[in-house]
């Protein structure tokens, strides 16, 4: 028998039961940023609120918890941040700040990237109801993540999925200013 193998299976399994606390954590806050997203499209901003309490919650947890384990939570982070970031546009018409996200960068930047198609999508829908003026405000806050952002260049490694994220951005700002032109032209 290898000398200390108790004592290697005791830390492994103290680092399987984090992995798997981390992964439960993670899976309930992308749950729940989904859930804010749908009500606050859907305009039901207070009941988006309680899920958003949940889900800060379970961030700052997943925060707390996930230390040297946060390739598996980086998603998750992105996706609070995402909500978090959504909420604030809808409910003060301004893009969150980094700090006030508490994530990490990473996640920030990814999750920012991310709030543009919930833009396009909420641009869209007030286009429908013709409140063109909001459509406009999400237009020149995609704008403003993109070109924020665009000057970024780091491997995947470092930022995985990065300039993938930048190119979705610009395929959904220029549909969204396709449809913005032919709405002024009408």
């Amino acid at each position: 028998m290898i000398k200390g193998i108790s004592s290697i299976e005791k830390k492994l399994e103290a680092l399987q039961s984090q992995k798997d606390t981390v992964d439960e954590l993670a899976r309930n806050v992308i749950r729940l940023a989904g859930k804010c997203i749908v009500l606050m499209h859907a305009k039901q901003i207070k009941k988006a609120e309680v899920v958003l309490r949940e889900l800060e919650s379970k961030a700052r947890e997943l925060d707390e918890k996930d230390k040297g384990m946060e390739y598996y939570s980086l998603q998750a982070k992105q996706e609070y941040v995402e909500a978090l970031a959504l909420y604030t546009f809808i409910k003060e018409k301004r893009l969150i700040t980094y700090k006030e996200t508490k994530m990490g960068e990473v996640a920030y930047l990814l999750g920012i990237l991310d709030l543009v198609g919930e833009l396009k999508r909420s641009a869209m829908d007030a286009i429908a109801k013709g409140d063109v003026g909001f459509a406009e405000k999400c237009y020149e806050t995609m704008l403003d993540i993109y070109d924020s952002t665009l000057p970024l260049k780091f491997a995947n490694s470092i930022v995985q999925d990065l300039r993938k994220k930048q190119d979705v951005a610009r395929i959904q700002i220029e549909g969204l200013a396709g449809e913005l032109v032919s709405r002024k032209g009408q």
